[in-house]
């Protein structure tokens, strides 16, 4: 890769990690603190993954190529490092943004592909990822009256997720009726979804009235209900994307008004307010705003537009996991 354009590319992640973890507070990152209070993180486990696109020019030249794809953020459970770069001759400019909720990607411009070669950009990070243990003492533990900025938006609906519907307020008043704490009223909603309602095949989201209706939904719509409810009841929810899967996260505060998000997983295992098998963190969030896209996002995935030419473009976005990278 030349220099140029690898100067470039470092600069730009530099600034993405200082804007992380030096230029915001705490609440405005939207972390968890470690503080014995709340969350506690444990084993940490340490992946490669390398991520990027390729393309090949078939039969022709292959034009002006914009693409945006999403790569691996830092948060209070998962640490990320840039390892390595692999940017061939034909890609011009690289940089990497910070949207809604820390979503972060990387930007790609590839102005000219000739016949039959290929451009790639595509870069490795190291990340670690901790499990996240559950609180020792979860009765002081309340649902926040007054929320930071960063928390606010994940009180509202959002794609397939109705936190307003009558029906989804009446059964969490129902749930939570006779419980005490915040912690207990939340489990009273969390064993509802685990337990009553069956997992369907398919591909297909219904969104949280639809499964709540039926009490049975594919995996994700599963978690859409989960959030909804905490939701309508006033707790902050959200999902997580990782390697292959979703699961929910929910936040009170301690009694030093500390925030704190735990997970659960509304899907197979029982863990609640706790994460035991870690992997790898793509995203937060669920109501994403994409410079690209009119709609606002529940995930965001790659993106890639580029001019009219003579050639056809073969494209492979890649995500996958790979060896750690020999020393240069």
């Amino acid at each position: 890769m030349p220099l140029r354009p690898r100067l470039i590319a470092f600069f730009f992640f530099m600034v993405l990690i200082w804007a992380n973890k030096i230029g915001l507070t705490q609440s405005e990152r939207d972390e968890s603190v470690d503080n014995g209070k709340g969350v506690t993180y444990g084993e940490e486990i340490i992946e490669f993954w390398q991520v990027g696109l390729k393309i090949k020019a078939i039969g022709g030249t292959c034009n002006g190529f914009y693409a945006t794809i999403p790569i691996p953020g830092d948060w209070a459970d998962q640490e990320v490092k840039l390892v390595d770069e692999d940017f061939s001759t034909h890609v011009g400019r690289v940089s990497y943004r910070v949207m809604d909720h820390g979503v972060r990607q990387m930007v790609v411009n590839i102005p000219r592909v000739p016949p039959e070669s290929e451009a790639r950009a595509l870069v490795t990070f190291e990340v670690r990822t901790k499990t996240v243990l559950a609180p020792e003492d979860p009765s002081s533990l309340v649902i926040a009256k007054r929320l930071d900025r960063a928390v606010r938006p994940h009180t509202n609906p959002s794609p397939y997720i109705n936190s307003r519907s009558s029906a989804i307020r009446r059964k969490v008043k129902e749930l939570v009726a006779d419980k005490e704490t915040a912690w207990e009223q939340i489990k009273a909603i969390y064993d509802f979804v685990h337990d009553d309602v069956a997992v369907i095949s398919g591909s297909k989201l219904s969104g949280s009235e639809a499964t709540l209706r039926l009490k049975k939904a594919i995996g994700e719509d599963k978690v859409n209900l989960f959030v909804a409810m905490c939701r309508a009841h006033g707790v902050p929810c959200r999902i997580v994307w990782v390697r292959g899967h979703f699961y929910p996260e929910f936040y009170l505060q301690d009694d030093e008004k500390i925030g704190h998000w735990f997970p659960c997983e509304v899907i197979g295992n029982t863990d609640f307010g706790s994460y035991s098998k870690p992997r790898p963190i793509l995203q937060r969030g669920d109501n994403i705003k994409v410079p690209e896209k009119k709609e606002r996002q529940r995930y965001v995935p790659e993106f890639l537009q580029g001019r009219k030419s003579s050639g056809k473009p073969q494209i492979t976005f890649v995500r996958s996991k790979v060896a750690p990278p020999k020393e240069k």
